[in-house]
């Protein structure tokens, strides 16, 4: 992928002459090209694809769906959620003036508004339009030749990320919700601002937390050879980050943007600023919701205090 995080893993399940994949590429010549070199290794190409199960709807996991779905008649499984997140980023005009809203009630300026827009655009053109032929059910179980697997619901990431569990080979698809070196951001569903990202990971995180899984295959990065280990991992950093949102908000900083600057810096590419943005107001709704802080409005700029 043409970004600071360099690729996305798809996996292959062969049963026969059929192929059943786990997650897809941008729709982009380099990810089509690299996909269709990997099935020809294991003798088999895109028109083999049967099923396409997507973990999320972000662009690097589904952008290459429907093109593989026009090539071979495969059926795309997607939770209900995200298909419904995906309907909401193809409806650009209210897409834009809730992500402006969002943006200006943090005090993000302007003209990183406007790239985004553009950065929006982008991402749409490299997601081939597609329809979803199946829902994936919350603990559901679906099977590929002789494999059976379950579907974990673990919103958080998006509202509707789904892990994919094996239990005889013991392994876990764990898409972007568990990483081995970073964490997954964290965002304010536009579409859905009541919704909290950060209670729902964090209880997310415990319905796979212990799984008899022995290997832990993630979507970007390296095999997780101990899930609870990177697990505990993960809740301590949040855990860390909240005490340090919540002692910003204590000594004086105020907006969103304030916040999400002193945490995480002012040295990062346009799109990580806005990505530090919405985890610090992950953060900040949790301390809201538990009392630590007091949220008000200034105009239109939202302001925390102690």
């Amino acid at each position: 992928m043409p970004f600071r995080l360099d690729h996305i893993r798809s996996f292959a399940l062969v049963s026969g002459k059929q192929v059943t994949l786990v997650d897809t590429d941008l729709d982009i010549p380099e990810g089509f090209s690299t996909l269709e070199g990997a099935l020809q290794q294991i003798g088999r190409s895109p028109a083999d694809i049967g099923q396409i199960f997507l973990t999320h709807y972000h662009a690097d996991h589904c952008g290459l769906a429907g093109r593989l779905k026009e090539m071979s008649g495969a059926r795309i499984y997607l939770s209900r959620a995200d298909s419904e997140a995906i309907d909401n980023q193809n409806r650009t005009e209210a897409l834009f003036q809730h992500l402006r809203a969002f943006c200006r009630e943090q005090d993000f300026p302007e003209n990183l508004i406007a790239s985004l827009e553009e950065l929006h655009t982008y991402f749409t053109g490299v997601t081939f339009p597609f329809e979803v032929d199946e829902y994936l059910d919350p603990y559901s179980w679906h099977t590929s030749g002789q494999r059976t697997f379950q579907v974990i619901p673990v919103p958080g990431h998006t509202r509707g990320q789904v892990c994919f569990y094996f239990p005889r080979e013991a392994l876990l698809l764990s898409g972007d919700h568990v990483l081995p070196e970073i964490t997954p951001n964290l965002s304010i569903d536009l579409f859905h601002p009541e919704w909290h990202p950060l209670e729902s990971f964090l209880e997310s995180l415990q319905r796979v937390k212990y799984l008899p899984a022995n290997r832990t295959f993630p979507s970007h990065g390296d095999i997780i050879p101990n899930l609870q280990t990177r697990i505990q991992e993960m809740e301590a950093h949040h855990e860390e980050r909240k005490q340090l949102i919540l002692r910003a908000v204590r000594q004086g900083s105020d907006t969103g943007r304030e916040i999400s600057l002193k945490i995480f810096g002012a040295d990062l590419p346009e799109f990580d600023q806005y990505l530090a943005l919405h985890e610090t107001c992950v953060h900040l709704l949790e301390l809201k919701s538990e009392g630590l802080i007091q949220e008000i409005h200034s105009g239109v700029i939202k302001r925390y205090l102690p």
